[in-house]
């Protein structure tokens, strides 16, 4: 047994059965995921998480009588044998085992967390006459949680029907039938959930403005989200309303400081009454940022991986990644193979651009380059593509290894140089490893925006009890950011996000299109998520309650209250962390300032 590895509760349950028998297992029966067969001759089961290696396989503990949920993933459910958990502990692949934990699953934990209810009940606010505006997966209009709030829809998946302004997708409007809402649906449950949080109007789970209206669209482009910003700004100028705008989404094919062209559309659209929430991204735990720092004459490496996830088709992968550095200096960049081959070191045109294809080691390489006056921040940027060469007659059987980006400073005055990974549906592209991995600065676009009001994840919550009545629990730190959560600051300096507000695990609106795994449900019309786009739509919510009160509020305005009204623990009102931002979000401070 290695019990370093076993979490306290359950090393001291574990104690006390081998100790006491059955008996001894009485005082924990209440508290912790443990179910016991008395009289009987089963084994006595613990129901735990493990954090254990992301791929590893551990098939072979069945023979134990350990069921393992899940084939894959850092974080998976286990029933263990009590007698087994030593044998558990034992496994190389294995870090931690954690019993599950009882706690009442309830919406109002998290609102009870920043202070929420005694806010609504002394303000009477609760976002009538706002426009809440969603732009996300779509929505469940059958829920009874939205019942004659959504004002209109405009569903990019939709073909247009000729009639609409808009090329893309269709625009319902006028009379919403239930016939007519039904055309657009929420397959992923993504845009739903969020919909409930800020807005849901029903009796087991109220959001936080349950009167206000919703303005959804249904998109995923960045240009049309800009094009849904501006479509929602324009229903409620027509309708002579204020609106926030929920953008629980983002990437990172940008320079992190707000400079890409959907944060700049954000702070050119956004004004009194014309607020954006963005969500600050659930990359806390990824390696996807990487940072050094070059010399002159000097060569830096900084190491990298291609996932298996990408890899899995050999002639069908790709792997992306952008890096920048300031415009005083002049870097060269080269590229090298798992099995050694390497490219020509690149360097910028004299019109300050670049562009090559290698070839090395059955993969393609093409490195792209942009000067100062080719770039929206005046700044030097890299793109590097790397896929399988087709030109090669094999397939290049190393590129699971260690990757390098080499880095030659010819001419360097700052010589600060930042590296992102690309993302596809299969996951990021690149993962960074060794010296040059970098924990912060995991804020793309649009939560790069300046004018955004940008928001991290704060666990509320760790368990809760599915549909079937079993409890369920995750491996995060209670009370606390949460540990997915994308940390600022901005590349620029920007002190970003703004505020934290409860993303784990909050239950919401269930799509009835969506498929929802037993374990995340919580009954027909309710499921439990987490991540910074749970959080977001909290403060969406409450910046629909301030607005309310006062239609004209500026972003920089509600920035301020909110700031002011939010803490973080042990240190003074306006302190700023990468990771907190200013803080948990206090809604009975805020109360203060709501004339």
């Amino acid at each position: 047994m290695k019990p370093e590895k076993i979490a306290p509760g359950l090393m001291t349950a574990l104690e006390n059965y081998q100790q006491q028998g059955e008996k001894g297992l009485n005082l924990h029966l209440r508290s912790l995921g443990i179910i016991n067969h008395p009289k009987t001759s089963k084994p006595h089961l613990a129901s735990v998480f493990i954090r254990c290696e992301e791929n590893a396989n551990l098939n072979h503990l069945s023979k134990y009588g350990i069921q393992i949920k899940q084939s894959k993933g850092k974080i998976r459910t286990a029933f263990v044998p009590l007698e087994k958990i030593g044998r558990l502990s034992e496994e190389s692949a294995i870090a931690r085992i954690t019993p599950s934990r009882y706690l009442k699953p309830l919406l109002d934990v998290a609102k009870n967390t920043i202070g929420l209810p005694n806010f609504q009940t002394k303000t009477k606010l609760t976002g009538k006459g706002v426009i809440i505006g969603i732009i996300d997966s779509g929505i469940d209009t059958t829920h009874p949680a939205f019942t004659g709030r959504i004002l209109r829809i405009w569903d990019h998946t939709l073909p247009n029907d000729g009639n609409s302004e808009y090329p893309e997708g269709l625009e319902l409007t006028g009379n919403l039938s239930k016939g007519i809402l039904a055309m657009s649906r929420d397959q992923t449950g993504h845009g739903t959930h969020i919909a409930g949080i800020a807005a849901g109007n029903d009796h087991a789970f109220t959001g936080v403005a349950p009167a206000a209206d919703l303005v959804i669209v249904k998109a995923g482009l960045n240009t049309y989200i800009a094009d849904a910003i501006d479509y929602i700004f324009r229903v409620a100028d027509e309708l002579q309303r204020p609106a926030v705008v929920n953008l629980s989404l983002g990437d990172h094919y940008n320079a992190h400081d707000g400079s890409d062209p959907l944060s700049n559309f954000i702070d050119q659209e956004s004004g009194p009454g014309k607020i954006v929430c963005c969500a600050a991204g659930n990359e806390g735990n990824a390696d996807i940022h990487a940072e050094t720092i070059v010399q002159q004459n000097q060569q830096v490496c900084i190491r990298f991986l291609i996932p298996a996830s990408i890899l899995s088709s050999p002639l069908k992968w790709r792997a992306e990644l952008n890096g920048w550095y300031a415009s005083s200096d002049n870097i060269e960049v080269a590229v090298q193979s798992p099995e050694g081959s390497r490219t020509h070191f690149q360097s910028i045109g004299d019109n300050g651009y670049s562009q090559k294809t290698h070839h090395i080691s059955g993969a393609q390489v093409q490195i792209i380059m942009y000067g100062p006056e080719n770039t929206d921040n005046g700044e030097y940027w890299f793109n590097i593509e790397i896929t399988h060469d087709p030109n090669s007659v094999s397939i290049a059987t190393g590129n699971t290894g260690t990757w390098r980006l080499l880095l030659n400073g010819v001419a360097v005055k700052n010589g600060k140089v930042n590296i992102w990974s690309g993302e596809t549906t299969k996951g990021f592209d690149v993962v960074f490893t060794g010296s040059g991995v970098q924990d912060l600065m995991k804020i793309g676009s649009p939560g790069a925006a300046a004018r955004a009001i940008t928001v991290g994840s704060y666990t509320a919550r760790l368990s809760w009890q599915d549909v079937d009545q079993n409890w369920q629990k995750v491996g995060l730190d209670l009370n606390t950011v949460s540990e997915f959560s994308s940390p600022g600051p901005l590349r620029n300096g920007m002190m970003k996000p703004d505020v934290v507000a409860p993303g784990a695990m909050i239950v919401s609106a269930l799509s009835s299109a969506s498929t929802c795994s037993p374990m995340m449900q919580v009954d027909q019309f309710h499921n439990v998520m987490a991540g910074t786009s749970m959080a977001t739509p909290f403060i969406t919510g409450l910046v629909a309650l301030l607005l309310e009160k006062e239609p004209q509020l500026t972003p920089e305005e509600i920035k301020q209250r909110l700031h002011s009204s939010s803490f973080i623990p042990e240190k003074p009102v306006g302190s700023f962390d990468p990771k907190w931002g200013f803080g948990l979000i206090d809604a009975e401070k805020l109360l203060t300032l709501v004339n």
